[in-house]
């Protein structure tokens, strides 16, 4: 059974309308996917785009997940661990990286052009290849699928950012950014605002002698 990663920074669909992905926006979208980083820049992505309605079945029935033969458009985003282990010690996990980030990237700008978007990993990668002809040594590494939706998925409530992001060290957090500029480690921030003052003081004296 496959692994469903419904990312809640962008629109995930529990139902897609049968409206095609213009071209000129799925070209947005698989342009996003491209410029995602790359490990040791070696660019080894490659896009199958998948329109058709058998090849789209058979892709839906290997992830076990019928959103993907829903869904008008469906992207399978492959890597090749080959190219990739010329440069890297675990050449797999370099492909997923990846791929995880062009498929987000491309995730992110879909849900800016309007797009409901769905991701599928860690899927019999052999058999993927078959359904869409790839060469063997070219692994399908995840699934993104594109749709219109009136019935997006909910985002989940996250954390907030004063609860995750620290500051220098682990534990130094601001405790509101909005209600009040107050710190836990006050002792780290008298050091902080120290060196601020210095800089800007070095600078001002430095600034000075041309001034005059």
């Amino acid at each position: 059974m496959a692994r469903i990663e419904d990312f809640t920074e962008v629109k995930g669909f529990n139902h897609a309308e049968d409206q095609m992905i213009e071209r000129k926006k799925l070209g947005r979208v698989l342009e996003a996917g491209r410029n995602a980083p790359s490990p040791g820049k070696r660019q080894t992505l490659e896009f199958v785009v998948v329109e058709d309605d058998g090849v789209r079945e058979n892709i839906s029935k290997l992830l076990g997940d019928k959103r993907v033969s829903n869904a008008p458009t469906s992207v399978v985003v492959l890597s090749d661990p080959e190219r990739m282990g010329r440069i890297m010690d675990n050449p797999l996990e370099a492909c997923y990286a990846e791929v995880s980030g062009a498929a987000q990237n491309m995730r992110v700008m879909a849900s800016s052009e309007g797009l409901c978007s769905n991701m599928v990993t860690s899927f019999n990668s052999r058999k993927m290849g078959k359904i869409i002809d790839a060469p063997d040594r070219k692994r399908p590494l995840g699934v993104v699928s594109f749709a219109y939706s009136d019935d997006p998925v909910e985002s989940v409530d996250r954390f907030g950012m004063n609860k995750m992001c620290f500051y220098d060290r682990y534990g130094s957090q601001l405790d509101s950014v909005f209600d009040e500029w107050s710190w836990s480690g006050l002792r780290d921030e008298k050091s902080k605002y120290k060196r601020i003052l210095t800089r800007l003081k070095d600078k001002f004296e430095h600034m000075m002698p041309k001034r005059l």
